[in-house]
């Protein structure tokens, strides 16, 4: 299984936001995340449709939007037209979720769910089979910085079995302080999406590019190693 670099836009450089893109692109990440807040649902604001449609022409990779906000469902068709690949939407703040996904499917668009570490994976048994991706927080959502909740690591693999027993084809993706520290983990636990902000990526050169070869080669260390 592939493991994907997903850089968090929210980490990067926001003074030369499109640049930064370009540099990711072209240093070969997997897809850029995305993260809207509306300072309801979480204290924080966060990106914005306008923002992402103005870095859209910057790169081909897939857009990979969490919509992080008190009503996820009512900016579907704005995100999409600002270039989302994938939209995940806050399980927490959906109560029509299946209508959602129905939705952004009706766009020609991936659909996510994003659930919090105190929701029960229970909760997605009745979703499961109509997204694309899981990402499961391994932080509380909604600011940067913070310490790794680590009994979510026991919440990825049971959901990576949930899944293979069920024999579908849906990522899991893992947001929250993922990092060399924590990518054996995750990874070993069935994670293959990684999205990465500060720790994981953004401060480990001045150079964007060495900086996504630093973390490929962590990556291929911890795959590598996990099969010895």
């Amino acid at each position: 299984m592939k493991i994907k670099i997903n850089p968090s836009m929210v980490c990067a450089d926001l003074s030369k936001l499109g640049q930064q893109v370009e540099s990711l692109n072209d240093a070969g990440v997997d897809l850029l995340h995305w993260d809207i807040m509306d300072g309801v649902y979480v204290h924080n604001f966060c990106l914005t449709p306008g923002i992402m449609a103005a870095c859209r022409s910057f790169s081909n990779l897939p857009f990979d939007v969490h919509l992080c906000i008190s009503d996820p469902a009512s900016f579907i068709t704005e995100v999409a037209e600002a270039g989302a690949g994938i939209i995940s939407l806050q399980l927490e703040t959906t109560p029509h979720l299946h209508r959602a996904v129905e939705q952004i499917h009706h766009k020609g668009i991936k659909a996510g769910v994003v659930i919090n570490p105190s929701t029960p994976l229970s909760h997605l048994e009745s979703i499961l089979s109509e997204v694309q991706m899981i990402t499961v927080m391994t932080v509380d959502v909604g600011f940067a910085g913070q310490n790794f909740i680590y009994p979510m690591v026991d919440k990825i693999a049971a959901l990576r079995k949930i899944i293979d027993d069920k024999g579908m084809q849906i990522d899991i993706q893992v947001d929250g302080q993922i990092n060399a520290k924590t990518f054996s983990q995750v990874i070993n636990a069935g994670a293959n999406v990684l999205v990465l902000g500060a720790s994981g990526l953004f401060s480990l050169s001045d150079d964007i590019g060495n900086a996504v070869q630093v973390v490929r080669g962590q990556i291929d260390n911890t795959v590598s190693g996990s099969f010895l």
